[in-house]
């Protein structure tokens, strides 16, 4: 089976537990072997001051998320794993974070109410049908909740694992804090604390990276963009048309392979995608095409054909060598020619 990125990512991750770990629990069990983890976006640098998930039905207590450090794995790439703590641990209703913003130069703060019956849905759901391995090895498919932050206050937490889904979006609150309480560090005035910022923005990014953030500055509001679902299916103009595909979104969630005979997904509207891996038949031998998308030419597309909620088609024409793919995206009207998509050699 082809698996995009965040699960192979996941997957190797959980691998890690699989000895020991039952799926025998019942349905009405309410904690769950889970860690916290933390993300951010690629060129937008970021660091966590404090956080927690409060458990369920606490007022203070609860799973701290890993602090320190400038963050900027990619949007729902998780980065740390701490293993502290009961092994078996309730699962949160809200969630308190500050953090900081390097590209802006702002400490953000923010407390939200979490979808507690829905984390439960989806942790009960991966132990009632979970990952089952070649050697007979069973294991849930959930195992982490992750928090992103991202500019201008954006925070979203997922439910993570072999598969992953947004439970929650939110808007954080700007708020002053002194540099030297926010980082721990004995500043001797703002000069230092700002000269201490761009060291971080230069370690972390490289130099077309921060051109780019000097020149566009920062894309306020794009992290709400990317939690837009659209009506599309894909479709295939060569080879043989794949039993399944891998896709990964732009909203950082990945629901597991999707099967193109299943009728009952052919209505569900998704986010735009960010990575799509699949299988096709051409002369009688088998191909793997693997995409990247840009992801600011391929949302542009689907925001224009897709504004008043029409039905769209991402055709896919497979070539060979693979990297000759071509994929455009159209409705009842018009198309568009994606061109900046990477297809793996």
């Amino acid at each position: 089976m082809m698996v995009n990125n965040v699960v192979k990512t996941s997957l190797l991750t959980l691998v890690i537990y699989v000895t020991g770990i039952s799926t025998t629990m019942s349905n009405t069990d309410t904690k769950f072997d889970w860690l916290a983890t933390e993300s951010a976006p690629e060129h937008y640098p970021m660091e966590i001051i404090q956080g927690t998930f409060i458990y369920h039905g606490e007022n203070e207590q609860g799973l701290y998320v890993p602090s320190g450090g400038t963050i900027s794995s990619g949007w729902g790439h998780g980065i740390s794993n701490h293993i502290v703590g009961e092994k078996l641990k309730p699962l949160p209703d809200r969630l308190k974070i500050i953090y900081f913003s390097y590209a802006e130069k702002q400490f953000y703060k923010g407390e939200f109410d979490l979808p507690y019956d829905k984390i439960l849905a989806l942790f009960r759901d991966g132990i009632e049908n979970p990952n089952v391995f070649a050697n007979g090895k069973t294991l849930p498919v959930y195992s982490k909740i992750m928090v992103g932050i991202a500019p201008g206050g954006a925070v979203v937490v997922w439910v993570s694992g072999s598969r992953q889904h947004e439970v929650f979006f939110g808007q954080a609150k700007k708020v002053d804090i002194n540099p030297s309480t926010g980082f721990a560090l004995p500043f001797k005035d703002k000069a230092a604390a700002d000269a201490y910022i761009a060291k971080q923005l230069v370690n972390t990014l490289d130099p077309a990276e921060l051109e780019s953030l000097k020149k566009d500055g920062v894309p306020f509001g794009l992290w709400a963009r990317y939690r837009n679902k659209y009506s599309w299916l894909p479709t295939f103009t060569a080879g043989q048309k794949p039993n399944e595909l891998d896709v990964g979104y732009v909203n950082g969630e990945s629901f597991g392979s999707w099967y193109l005979e299943d009728k009952k997904e052919l209505n569900n509207p998704r986010p735009v995608p960010r990575l799509l891996n699949f299988m096709t038949t051409i002369n009688n031998q088998k191909y793997l095409y693997e995409v990247t998308f840009d992801e600011f030419e391929t949302m542009a597309a689907f925001e224009k054909l897709g504004a008043q909620g029409q039905p769209l088609h991402l055709e896919f024409e497979p070539r060979l060598p693979v990297t000759d793919l071509r994929i455009r995206l159209l409705n009842d009207k018009e198309s568009i020619e994606l061109k900046k998509f990477i297809s793996v050699k």
